[in-house]
């Protein structure tokens, strides 16, 4: 016998509303600093200000992308997709981290050509005092949007955090650079001046690339249904006090991972002959190994299997 349960409740639908607010806000003020870092940069002639700029354009419209691919998720199951389209969330974060992977090579090759072709010259001042107000801005997001994610338990919010976190990186390296640059020009030191623009960019680039590479691997075990060793282990666990409890012989479980959503399925296997197990006993076990999972709480596909036949498990 089997019984499938979707978690769905007013929790659910209050979260997505959440998640989709916080992802709209994400996307408007990584549009207005992008904007205002690409123009601000062909004032002062600083490419790696630009590239700042260019990574903000790519995030904002990565978040757009998240923010229809979350309110496909809040719509549920339907006749297509029958197990919802929480499936897109780590394709999604695969694209994201892919994208911004390939923005960090640019920079890498853009800082290197800067530093062979004699540098660049630029306002170091202005540069270093706006660089440090962006990095500000991008770490106060960085904060909020994660202490969200966690919250929420949403992986489109943790890869959003992720971005803010790489943007403040980006501009507070930029104002370090900018700070070197206008010493040197007060030194002896002015012909190196130039340089400080492409190098903190080719370092940048080099200190930020583990962050998409960490989002391409958590996406791709998503993807490729690689099972959560710790959920594994909790299900199981369960699944054997459920089953000792209730006098089964025998017990199994699978778990799989898309997103933050969890596919669960556990089957127990009653002794040969038994005859005296009836539905209302089954539909409360069910409901003790959903209650064992959280209760109401949302994200899992719970699966639960009976039979006298261990083969069917």
């Amino acid at each position: 016998m089997r019984r499938s349960i979707l978690r769905k409740s007013d929790v659910t639908l209050h979260s997505s509303a959440k998640e989709q607010r916080l992802l709209l806000t994400s996307m408007t003020v990584t549009i207005i600093l992008a904007v205002t870092s690409i123009g601000f940069g062909l004032w002062i002639s600083s490419k790696s200000v630009m590239f700042d700029g260019f990574y903000d354009l790519i995030d904002a419209a990565m978040t757009g992308v998240a923010l229809l691919t979350v309110r496909l998720i809040s719509r549920g199951d339907d006749d297509r997709f029958q197990y919802g389209y929480w499936h897109l969330e780590p394709m999604l974060a695969l694209l994201n981290g892919l994208i911004l992977a390939f923005a960090c090579i640019y920079a890498f090759i853009d800082g290197l050509n800067g530093l062979i072709v004699g540098g660049r010259e630029l306002q170091f001042g202005i540069g270093a005092i706006y660089a440090g107000v962006s990095s500000v801005i991008n770490f106060i997001f960085f904060a909020y949007i994660r202490r969200s994610a966690r919250h929420l338990g949403s992986q489109m919010l943790d890869v959003d955090a992720r971005s803010w976190l790489m943007g403040g990186v980006l501009s507070a390296g930029l104002c370090f650079s900018f700070m070197v640059g206008g010493l040197l020009t007060q030194t002896g030191a002015a012909r190196l001046a130039p340089y400080a623009d492409p190098l903190i960019l080719l370092i940048i680039a080099l200190c930020l690339f583990p962050f998409p590479l960490m989002t391409i691997w958590k996406a791709g075990r998503d993807i490729l249904m690689i099972t959560p060793s710790d959920l594994d282990e909790k299900i199981s666990q369960l699944a054997k006090e459920v089953a000792e409890r209730h006098g089964f012989v025998d017990y199994d479980s699978h778990v799989v991972k898309s997103g933050r959503q969890q596919f669960i399925e556990i089957g127990l296997v009653a002794p040969s002959g038994d005859t005296e197990t009836n539905f209302d006993r089954l539909d409360a076990i069910r409901a003790e190994i959903a209650a064992a999972m959280g209760g109401a709480s949302p994200g899992y596909w719970l699966t639960v299997d009976f039979t006298a036949d261990k083969r069917w498990i």
